[in-house]
């Protein structure tokens, strides 16, 4: 499964002391033995007029560490960066999977957009997007994850509520087609999203599935958002993206908005009943 980081700051700033420094960074996590991300990469900011600047590749970051560090040097208020596990619930041909139309961070409408997880029922929830179906351009799980959230903030205004809004969409999909997937007793295998825009970055951390060690820091389970706020950025991560104390564990299900605009750093948590 994927790997993110996110960072928001109060200032324009670059943050390779987390993606790609020290040994539990997130170009660090692309090489674990055994537990590779292969799949592809990206990392992506917004430029000092709110635009979406993407640098992406479908290769192995761990074969393109040159690359991927010229991309997190790029100072902004905010990063997004992305490894990619590719999942594939409608058991496509591998090679169909990888490119950069299913390459996240994936971005539109003046957002971007990350999940770690799995989103069984891709169909169903395509099927509802309604004018939004048509801005999906790869086959990736997530990429629909992503146009639901925004047909979900359209709706609602707020990201936090469209993340949550979301979750409950799915899950009230998942009682009408149950019946289709015998073998599978959820609709997804985990829904930890991170939804940016500029100055503002909110996150859902939701996995209930079969728990595991994360890939470097052997005392933290997968799935489990890590966070951790320093004097002027707040950091939310697969895991701990160093080796610094300070780093929490976010409530399942629970959302997180860092909001930064106005030069002020503001974090806030809200618990979501399922």
């Amino acid at each position: 499964m994927c790997r993110v980081t996110a960072v928001l700051s109060a200032g324009p700033a670059a943050h390779q002391d987390l993606l790609c420094e020290g040994p539990r960074s997130l170009l660090a996590q692309a090489a674990v033995p055994g537990r590779p991300q292969d799949d592809g990469w990206g990392i992506a900011r917004f430029d000092g007029r709110g635009k979406p600047l993407l640098a992406r590749s479908p290769r192995p970051a761990r074969l393109e560490p040159q690359r991927f560090e010229k991309a997190a040097a790029l100072p902004s208020r905010l990063t997004l960066a992305h490894l990619r596990d590719a999942s594939n619930p409608g058991k496509l041909p591998k090679a169909g999977l990888i490119g950069l139309k299913n390459t996240q961070p994936f971005a539109g409408e003046g957002l971007l957009f990350g999940h770690n997880g799995t989103l069984f029922i891709k169909e169903e929830i395509r099927s509802l997007l309604g004018k939004y179906a048509a801005r999906v351009k790869g086959i990736n799980d997530s990429e629909v994850l992503f146009w639901q959230v925004v047909k979900m903030l359209d709706a609602y205004g707020s990201p936090d509520k469209a993340l949550e809004m979301a979750l409950d969409e799915i899950r009230t999909v998942w009682v009408s087609c149950r019946g289709k997937y015998p073998k599978l007793n959820a609709p997804y295998r985990g829904l930890n999203m991170y939804l940016a825009e500029p100055g503002r970055l909110t996150v859902l951390c939701h996995w209930p599935g079969k728990k595991t060690t994360a890939l470097l820091d052997r005392g933290w389970e997968y799935g489990r958002v890590a966070w951790r706020r320093d004097k002027d950025r707040v950091i939310f991560s697969s895991e701990p993206a160093d080796g610094r104390r300070g780093w929490r564990k976010m409530n399942d299900p629970e959302v997180a908005v860092a909001d930064a605009r106005g030069g002020r750093l503001r974090l806030s948590f809200r618990r979501i009943s399922l």
